[in-house]
């Protein structure tokens, strides 16, 4: 877990890290709003636990949340929130309607969840937000937001799998972020191979003409990358797919037949 990092229009970045085995290294953000109305996006990986509620704090009293935007139900977006709900009395969840039947089905208590579909539209703390299908995703529920003042939160698309952990976006070359985005796409989203290239062309180029100010993913080291360099570099990753994931499963299995070897040794 790293400190909490200001992005200015009153967003701040909870960022972490993980490793992938054999891989590299994927972020893991979470996003915090601290306005009127303080609005937590996703709640980062459980193995955090209290390193995280740490930084959250430092950017706003858990109390004092009035809105937790859940992108899906993986994991790593859902770790810590039957804690922060805890800490959060007032905080109502913001997810989709698939999202909160797989948290109900986990046993968690979704009396304080509101649904939001595709298209609609909420007013938080005197800011419009959208909800929207992001570009790829690994979960049918998955749900970004397009913010008035220009924030698009892209969820897992645009996510790279990097040699190592990155301060900053501004230090990842375009060739290694291509890299890692063929990666983390194999791995995340493999569907996206199976995309007729015109279709492929109109899901990243929806985030061009949308043209936001900045993007907040949640698999990527924090920059101010466009989103037409960040779709076009997504786009060129994609198309790279399906020869890709012939090398990617090939390496994934050299690395678990090293592990056993390892094992059997020890």
């Amino acid at each position: 877990m790293a400190p909490a990092q200001l992005l200015g229009s009153m967003w701040s970045a909870l960022p972490s890290w993980m490793p992938i085995p054999g891989l590299g290294m994927l972020a893991n953000n979470a996003f915090v709003h601290a306005g009127r109305e303080p609005m937590l996006v996703d709640t980062g990986a459980g193995l955090f636990g209290d390193a995280f509620i740490q930084t959250l704090g430092s950017v706003v009293d858990p109390a004092d949340l009035r809105w937790i935007w859940l992108s899906h139900a993986d994991p790593d977006h859902t770790g810590n929130l039957a804690r922060i709900l805890e800490l959060a009395p007032q905080a109502r969840v913001l997810v989709g309607l698939l999202g909160q039947a797989k948290l109900q089905l986990s046993g968690m208590d979704v009396s304080r969840c509101q649904v939001l579909m595709p298209g609609d539209e909420i007013i938080i703390g005197g800011r419009r937000l959208r909800a929207v299908r992001p570009p790829c995703y690994d979960a049918p529920e998955t749900l970004g937001f397009h913010d008035e003042t220009g924030v698009l939160y892209a969820v897992d698309t645009f996510g790279a799998v990097l040699p190592e952990a990155a301060a900053s976006l501004e230090d990842i070359d375009e060739s290694t972020l291509r890299d890692g985005l063929v990666t983390w796409g194999a791995i995340d989203a493999p569907w996206q191979a199976d995309l007729e290239p015109t279709l492929r062309a109109r899901r990243f180029g929806a985030v061009e003409r949308l043209a936001p100010e900045r993007v907040l993913t949640a698999h990527l080291p924090l920059g101010l990358r466009s989103g037409r360099r960040l779709a076009q570099a997504a786009m060129a990753a994609s198309q790279r797919l399906p020869g890709d994931m012939v090398a990617l499963e090939a390496a994934v299995a050299a690395h678990a037949a090293q592990s056993l070897a390892e094992t059997e040794v020890a």
